[in-house]
């Protein structure tokens, strides 16, 4: 765990850290310390000033990193940074406002070729610069992350649309996830209704192989919901629209699952809000460990 994190989780912030929560760019984060006396640069090095220790700031002592400043994370309601505006937005920041993950932002974003995977963390495509991205780096971990304009998704509004379709269980019931409806999921699979496209999108984009109505090897009449090749998971979700017939076989899967001993998850239409930890947690616990490339 880099030392900013290690920080922050204490609840106090790196000067990097800080600006990544209030969401604006280093420069300008530095600029508001300074402009308000709480920190100057002496002798090629940071200072504390008596005012920044009255607003609760602290000197730290890094082995890796030598001497840095924190602050307590009271200072993100401080006036002086009443009027920031984010001038870009993190990837944390577009899912905050389509209520889903920042992994899932992610995940979706390198799918599109906005943006690649590397050593450090990520790196920018040309349609990335096209459309107005750029690579940011964390000090003092180095790592690297995605910042986009705020008009980005006047530019991409498929992909706007996308990102809403993966939050669909954070702003609406379980009436609307479980009715029954034709759905495409990101990998062109058809689904019965939002809820199995939810399931299916989050298998996508978290790079695990699945299929949709395979039969099953021992009783090839049951065909199951998501089947994982590559770990031998089933996965069903209970608690959709299907018919008294539909519902019977459902039953016989499960019993069939438990007979021949065959590892699977069940979900729940309650699980949907939640369905990026709780699924996550549950294939962790069968030994696949999701999201692992991001």
């Amino acid at each position: 765990m880099s030392q900013a994190k290690q920080e922050s989780m204490a609840g106090f912030f790196s000067r990097t850290s800080l600006a990544e929560k209030l969401d604006i760019p280093l420069k300008s984060l530095t600029k508001k310390l300074i402009d308000a006396g709480w920190i100057s640069y002496v002798d090629n090095k940071w200072v504390l000033t008596a005012k920044g220790d009255f607003e609760g700031g602290e000197v730290r002592q890094s082995k890796k990193y030598g001497e840095y400043i924190v602050w307590p994370a009271k200072v993100t309601e401080h006036q002086i940074f009443e009027n920031t505006t984010p001038s870009q937005l993190s990837a944390t920041a577009i899912a905050n406002s389509f209520d889903i993950k920042a992994r899932q932002v992610n995940a979706l974003l390198a799918e599109q070729g906005l943006m690649e995977r590397d050593v450090r963390g990520w790196n920018m495509t040309d349609f990335g610069r096209f459309a107005g991205g750029r690579i940011n780096t964390h000090e003092p971990s180095g790592r690297t992350y995605a910042l986009w304009p705020q008009d980005v998704f006047d530019k991409l509004k498929p992909l706007a649309l996308e990102l809403t379709a993966l939050g669909w269980a954070a702003t609406h019931d379980a009436e609307f996830l479980s009715k029954l409806s034709d759905e495409i999921s990101l990998d062109g699979q058809q689904h019965c209704c939002k809820a199995m496209r939810l399931i299916g999108d989050w298998l996508y984009l978290a790079g695990i192989g699945h299929s949709c109505g395979r039969p099953l090897p021992r009783d090839r009449l049951l065909c199951s919901q998501f089947y994982l090749p590559d770990s031998r998971i089933y996965i069903e979700l209970w608690g959709i629209n299907l018919s008294p017939a539909e519902l019977a076989i459902q039953f016989q899967r499960q019993e069939y699952f438990e007979r021949e001993n065959c590892p699977y998850v069940s979900l729940t239409l309650d699980d949907m809000s939640n369905l990026d930890e709780i699924l996550a947690r549950k294939l962790l616990e069968l030994g696949v460990d999701s999201y692992q490339h991001l």
